[in-house]
Order: structure tokens, then sequence, then C-alpha cells
């Protein structure tokens, strides 16, 4: 009411503003105190709602002031952006170039090697022609001799060392890790068969041999892990466990950079190993996929079951194993599978618990306790018909305490037969199954000779749970 009256006495001429003064002025105190403490908080209320514009207005100022800066901010993140990509593209395009001059020189070279040789095979066949139709002396021979030597030391001071010409177009690099033992022959076949299969899809490779030296079983998942290490040492992000024994015939077999694990030996493919979960033989895995998995168990003493192992890391972490599509070839012609049996034995004899221990899930070894375990006694770079190729010369370390089976028997247990490796001059023999192997559920029990096969026998059934213990186990899964 009194702010009422006080716009309106503001509103009205003087005289009538007087009266209304006047009026108030005669009314009784309470009324008067009321009045006086409403204009005060009408007076408050101005002043707050003043104070609040132009805090607002204040605060308005500041963000565009900070809009303003961070759109210079993100305007020279922009410009640096577009400079490192100007650099990379230009770093791209000299890389391409060097690459390619890189491929013409490489070829090059190699139409000059053969050059030399023919020109050396003539002049070796021209002096021969020589010698036999001048019926030379000795004295010609000697110079005869001495031309001929002189122009095969000219073809061997000229060979050609190739340094793993690679194709860095995608900026990423293969290493090809091998685990090796007593494979000489093999490894032959292998590395120029695979320099030249990779060398098609223009893939960055380095060769790593990974050879056990000392006399503890193989342990192929230890042997990869240690190959491991060394890839990334030599700048590989990706690499494939492959084994020494089986190359690819087929150009459609893709060795690039994988999105996921990319098992190229899949069961559709190898000529021997065909249930579902089998991921050996050929694998390519990214250097994280590889890590986040943790590698390979290293308590794998003996032939198989460590890539059985792997898969079930692998799923565990949630990755997917991918395989090549349709290619256009199947099991018998996908794959040259060049194992020697009668060279190299596959030692496939489980010693006292290994069995039963292989199939639990190893959560204590991989890639992180691998440091541990080996000793490297040499590392030397080999040329292999011009690719060169990284030799590691390892001695395991094993604790036999925890797994007893590394260590090679002096025997061989129920199911095996002593087998000599065949031309070994030291008289060495690996204990190899007799016989046919045996569907799981089932044991191989009997005699064991080399040219007699023992009676499968099926658990609970034909023979007791704790008899079969004494016998090895059959592993083959219905098809």
């Amino acid at each position: 009411a009194a702010v009422v009256v006080v716009v309106a006495c503001s509103s009205s001429s003087s005289s009538s503003c007087c009266c209304c003064c006047l009026c108030l002025m005669r009314t009784t105190v309470p009324l008067r105190v009321f009045v006086a403490l409403a204009i005060v908080l009408f007076g408050a209320f101005v002043v707050f709602l003043v104070a609040d514009v132009q805090e607002r207005r204040t605060c308005d100022e500041e963000l565009e002031h900070a809009v303003a800066l961070e759109a210079k901010r993100v305007l020279k993140l922009k410009l640096e952006n577009n400079a490192i990509a100007d650099e990379r593209n230009s770093l791209r395009d000299e890389l391409l170039r060097v690459t390619k001059l890189l491929y013409a020189t490489e070829s090059k070279l190699a139409d000059l090697k053969l050059k030399l040789t023919e020109a050396n095979n003539n002049i070796e066949n021209n002096n021969k022609n020589e010698s036999t139709d001048c019926k030379c002396n000795s004295g010609s021979d000697s110079g005869s001799n001495s031309n001929d030597s002189g122009g095969n030391g000219g073809g061997e001071s000229v060979e050609i060392k190739s340094e793993n010409a690679v194709a860095l177009l995608d900026e990423h690099k293969l290493g090809v890790i091998v685990p090796f033992r007593d494979a000489k022959n093999e490894l032959r076949q292998f590395v120029p068969h695979m320099k030249e299969f990779l060398s098609k899809q223009h893939i960055a490779v380095e060769f790593i041999v990974v050879n056990q030296v000392d006399d503890y079983r193989f342990n192929r998942g230890l042997l990869l892990n240690i190959g491991f290490l060394e890839a990334t040492k030599r700048g590989c992000d990706y690499v494939a466990l492959h084994d020494v024994d089986l190359l690819p015939l087929n150009d459609k077999l893709d060795y690039s950079f994988p999105r996921m694990p990319m098992h190229i030996s899949g069961p559709k493919l190898h000529p021997n190993y065909h249930y579902k979960t089998f991921i050996g033989g050929i694998l390519l895995m990214q250097e994280k996929h590889f890590k986040l998995v943790n590698g390979l168990s290293n308590k794998f003493w003996g032939w198989g079951k460590e890539d059985d192992e792997l898969y079930k890391r692998i799923i565990e972490n949630e990755l997917e194993v991918e395989r090549p599509g349709d290619v256009g070839t199947g099991k018998t012609d996908t794959f040259k599978h060049i194992h020697n049996n009668d060279v190299r034995i596959r030692d496939m004899m489980k010693i006292g618990d290994q069995s039963l221990e292989g199939k639990k899930r190893d959560t204590e070894t991989g890639l992180s306790t691998t440091k541990n375990m080996y000793s490297v006694t040499n590392t030397r770079m080999e040329s292999i018909q011009g690719t060169l190729v990284v030799f590691l010369d390892v001695e395991l370390i094993c604790n036999e305490e925890e797994t007893p089976w590394c260590v090679n028997p002096k025997d061989c247990e129920k199911g095996y037969f002593k087998k000599a490796v065949k031309d070994d001059t030291t008289g060495r023999w690996v204990c190899s199954r007799c016989g046919s192997n045996c569907w799981e559920g089932f044991v191989l029990v009997g005699k064991c000779e080399e040219t007699s096969g023992p009676v499968c026998k099926k658990i609970g059934r034909d023979i007791s749970p704790e008899e079969a213990k004494k016998w090895p186990e059959g592993t083959m899964k219905p098809s």
C-alpha cells in the first residue's frame, strides 16, 4: 500500500503529493514505520537488480573473451595439424620414391649378377674348349687354370647379399619368428621361399630364427616369446608365429597388418590339422594383441598343446581369430609341408603328470615371465641365398621341480618306443608314439614296438581310470 502511495505521489501533481505526504505524516507511528521499511526494501531491490544486470553483463563479456581465445587456440591447432600432415605426406612421398628406387636398384643388381654369372660361365666354357682344341701343355694349362680361377674369383666377389628389400608403403613391419632346432634343410627352403612370397605383397619383413641349443626338450611357446622380444627391438609392430616346415603356395594368403589375430593356416587349409580351435602353423598377431594375451605359455615342453593354450588366451581377452576366406585352394594345395619325420621326429611323449597339467589353463607364465627363462649365447646375422636372417642361439632355463618333463627322458614311457634320428652320428633317439592315435577318452594300451600297434581302450569301459593313467591318452576328436 505504501509503495502504491509513493508511486501515486510521484506520478501526481505536486499539490496532490503534498497532500499524500501530509496524510502519511498524520498517520499513526506503526504505519509510518511500515511505509519507511517498504521504501527501504524497494530501494534495496532496485540496487540488487542493477547489480545483477551488471554482473550478467560482465559474465557475458568474459564468456565472449574466453570463446574468442578458444577459437584462436583451435585455429592454431588446425594450422599445426595441417603443417604436420603436409610434412607427413612429404615424408611418405619421399619414402615411396626411395622404396621404388630401392626395388629398381635391387632389380638392376639381380640382372647384373645374372649377366656376370653368364659371362663367367662363357669364359669357363671358352677356356675348356680352348684347352681341348689346342691340347695345351702344362704351362698353358696352368695359365688356363689361372684364368678360370680369376673368373670364379670374380664371380664370388660380386655375390649380392640383399638386405631384405622391403616396401614400407603401409608403415608396418612384420617379424617372421621361427622356433628352431635341427631343421637346417627346411630353413634353406623356407627363407628364400618366404622372401619371394612376401616381396610380392610388398611386406616389410625381418626374419628371426630362435635356435634352441640346450639339452632340454623343445619348447616352441618359449622360443616364440623370445622371438617376439627380439622382433619388437628391431621395430616390428606385428609378428608371424611361423613353423619352418610350412610354405604358403597361394598368393591370396594375405600377410599384411591384421585387424585381429589372423590364422593363415586355418583348419580348412592346413594339410594335417582341421579342428575348429586349431591356430598352429602360421598365426599373425599385432604387437599390442600379443602383449594383451601375455604371449604363449612357457610350460609346454615337447611337441604340441602350446597353440591350444594360446587360443584360450585370445578368446578370454575378447579377441577374434580371423582366417582367410575363399582362396580357391584347399587342404592339399594351399601349403607345401616339408617336414621330414625321419630326421626331425616329433617329441610327443607325455611324462608323468604332463598330460594332466597340459589340460589346465596356465595363468602364471607367458611373455611377462620369459626374460627369466633363457640366456642368449650368440646373436648373429646369416645370409641365406641373399636374404639376411637374425639368428638367436638360446639356452632355455627350466624349473625341473615345477615342470620335470622338460628333461629329456632316459627311457620311453608306456605307449612309446625309441626311434633313432636318421643320419645322426651321435646316436640320438626320440620317444615316438607307436601305433595309431586313439580318440579322446581312450588310451593306448599294450606292448610298444616300432612295427606293432597297441590297442585303444575306452576309459571307464575297457579300463579303469586308475589303470588308464599308466598309458598315453588319445587326442583325436571326431570330425
